[in-house]
């Protein structure tokens, strides 16, 4: 299987690099930035960036090309940003080879919610969100046919250790579940 993993806002980071270097499988590494390696900043900055530089249509639009043009079957994971852009890409591919989707705290989901899965989808939701309802977005996508939903007792940008969220024990326990797959 192969692996496409998807950054979040910060995109292509030191944390990022080593999070792809800790879980050992083939992979591709999408971001907003085309590969430029990132320099820690705020999130405030970040998302700026992040909306003036690609924006969550774009990201989306990236993705779906990566998707229509797979060639192997693929497992596609997802940070944040990330994630809800693989949520919003899945749908609109036809590419078989396209496996399955997992998505880390996909905040921008919330918005999405009328989207089926094409695709198993797993989301990692954090236990709480700022400004969502994680307890409701969960109950809308429970629903779905192909969508498996796991609320953690961490918070948002865990597995990210630029973020003041990042959570070095549920960093191993995921890597290592990625790991597993």
């Amino acid at each position: 299987m192969n692996y496409i993993i998807v950054s979040d806002i910060y995109g292509l980071t030191a944390p990022f690099k080593r999070l792809l270097d800790n879980i050992q499988v083939t992979s591709v590494a999408i971001d907003p930035y085309n590969g430029q390696l990132q320099l820690i900043d705020s999130k405030k900055y970040y998302y700026n960036k992040f909306i003036n530089d690609c924006g969550h249509d774009n990201y989306a639009a990236k993705l779906l090309n990566v998707f229509n043009n797979l060639k192997e079957p693929t497992t596609c994971i997802g940070f944040s940003a990330g994630a809800s852009a693989a949520w919003r890409a899945q749908l609109l591919t036809g590419n078989p080879h396209l496996k399955k989707l997992i998505g880390f705290y996909p905040s921008q989901i919330r918005n999405h919610l009328d989207i089926s899965a094409r695709v198993p989808c797993t989301f990692i939701f954090p236990h709480t969100e700022m400004h969502f309802n994680v307890d409701e977005v969960i109950s809308a996508l429970a629903s779905k046919n192909q969508v498996t939903c796991n609320k953690t007792p961490f918070l948002h940008g865990f597995m990210n250790a630029y973020s003041a969220n990042y959570d070095g024990n549920a960093y191993d326990e995921y890597c290592a579940l990625i790991k597993s797959l």
